[in-house]
């Protein structure tokens, strides 16, 4: 999906590096916790300065993919013309969350986040705005300040 963007960001960060990181944040308790069910984070991110196309195709290949691998597709938003776009997927494992997958899609960015562990939906609250997760507040996703 990012293939033609003018500029991309993906990086992976294990349960050891996210473990470092919290380090660096002693003071938040809520973030170590969740930190030691999590296995990793995956971040990719895109630019698009002409827009954001959605390939009605490749959104049902990629859903059709999750669906083989466990997942269950929970949301997917779409604001018409503005073209925001947001999916939502999660393994579970009994009734505990063992996966995420969430992609935002804006007029210009495309932003697709895995979590991959043991976690819940306040867990990935807490997580929120670290580790190249945008920042939610009171359930909203808080835009990243322009560069």
């Amino acid at each position: 999906m990012g293939q033609s963007a003018a500029t991309r960001t993906e990086f992976n960060i294990d349960h050891s590096m996210l473990a470092l990181a919290t380090k660096l944040d002693r003071d938040n308790q809520d973030l170590r916790r969740v930190i030691a069910g999590v296995n990793g984070v995956a971040v990719h991110s895109f630019h698009f300065p002409g827009g954001v196309t959605l390939d009605p195709v490749t959104m049902s290949s990629i859903a059709q993919e999750y669906r083989e691998a466990g997942f269950q597709h929970l949301v997917s938003k779409h604001r018409g013309e503005s073209g925001l776009t947001t999916d939502l997927w999660l393994r579970m494992e009994g009734s505990s969350i063992r996966d995420i997958a969430v992609l935002w899609a804006g007029a210009r960015d495309l932003n697709f986040v895995s979590v991959s562990g043991s976690i819940t939906p306040l867990d990935l609250l807490h997580l929120s705005g670290h580790f190249g997760i945008p920042r939610m507040d009171g359930g909203v996703v808080v835009p990243a300040p322009q560069h």
